[in-house]
């Protein structure tokens, strides 16, 4: 097992990931306020928003308006999904500098996802990573369904290993391995990030999971211990995919941070603001998230039975 270090890069992709799954959109005023709140918190990045088209996710149509909103200062802190080129030019032509492109580990969910087979989607991420580099933008992967599809049922995790390696060779800066459905555990987990970590330098490994089984905060441990130091999750848990079926949401980032934080990892977030943003995003969407350290709150036990000085 490699030895534990310390710094972890958290990105919470809550207003992107964790709001497109809503039945109705939440108002611009909202999506800014969360993204502000985030970044306020420390997260080292924010997936802000996505430029697929309005027509398939309708929740997010206002991405230009959440974008310009925003402080440009705040930009190098923020990732945005995009499904193609013109997913790109457009993240670019609002100063964002990291975009997220997805690609799924079997050809039925790509296809059902972006209507394009895998080997189609490669290529796609080669004409993406030669224009974004021409504008120093960087360009992240996330390999959807990679432990389970609910197309195709169980999936090879060699197939897995040898899409990150393709990736890797097309100049993808970090690649990520998503557990979208939810179906993954520990032993899995930790068994194809070792796998992916000989061909996926440590630095630019990702996981993403979903909590969907009541495993993801165990995942990331997982993860963790097996030496991925880059993750994401949603702020209270919200989240799901809308293209597969029964996928609810998110790893919550402030439960899986806690529990990076107590073994020892460095993560530069106030975990009690970032409580106030996921108590807050309940209040303005009407819905009780399904994180837990926001309601039952942050363990001090050093202040339990403190007095106050007369």
């Amino acid at each position: 097992m490699p030895g534990i270090m310390a710094e972890v890069i958290w990105t919470d992709v809550g207003p992107r990931d964790g709001l497109q799954n809503l039945a109705d959109a939440a108002p611009t005023e909202v999506k800014v306020r969360l993204v502000r709140g985030l970044l306020a918190t420390g997260v080292p990045r924010v997936e802000a928003t996505s430029f697929v088209s309005p027509k398939w996710v309708p929740q997010l149509a206002d991405a230009a308006e959440v974008l310009n909103a925003l402080d440009r200062a705040d930009l190098s802190r923020l990732r945005v999904l995009i499904p193609n080129r013109r997913g790109l030019e457009l993240a670019m032509e609002h100063g964002v500098g990291n975009v997220l492109v997805t690609i799924a580990a079997t050809d039925s969910f790509n296809r059902r996802n972006v209507n394009r087979s895998v080997a189609e989607s490669l290529d796609g991420v080669s004409e993406i990573v030669e224009l974004a580099a021409a504008s120093s933008v960087t360009v992240d992967v996330a390999v959807s369904v990679a432990f389970g599809c609910p197309f195709e049922g169980r999936v090879d995790r060699q197939r897995v290993v040898e899409l990150c390696g393709e990736l890797i060779a097309r100049g993808v800066d970090e690649v990520g391995v998503a557990d979208t459905i939810g179906v993954a555990d520990p032993a899995q987990v930790r068994d194809l990030c070792e796998r992916a970590a000989a061909v996926v330098a440590g630095p630019r490994l990702a996981l993403h999971v979903h909590d969907t089984r009541g495993m993801a905060v165990a995942n990331v441990v997982a993860a963790y211990q097996a030496g991925v130091r880059r993750f994401e999750g949603s702020v209270g848990g919200l989240g799901g995919c809308p293209f597969a079926p029964r996928s609810t949401g998110n790893v919550c980032s402030e439960d899986a941070l806690q529990a990076l934080m107590r073994m020892g990892a460095s993560t530069g977030v106030d975990l009690e603001a970032y409580c106030t943003v996921a108590e807050r995003l309940g209040r303005d969407l009407g819905l009780e998230l399904p994180g837990k350290l926001y309601r039952a709150g942050v363990w001090k036990p050093d202040a339990i039975g403190a007095r106050t000085p007369a």
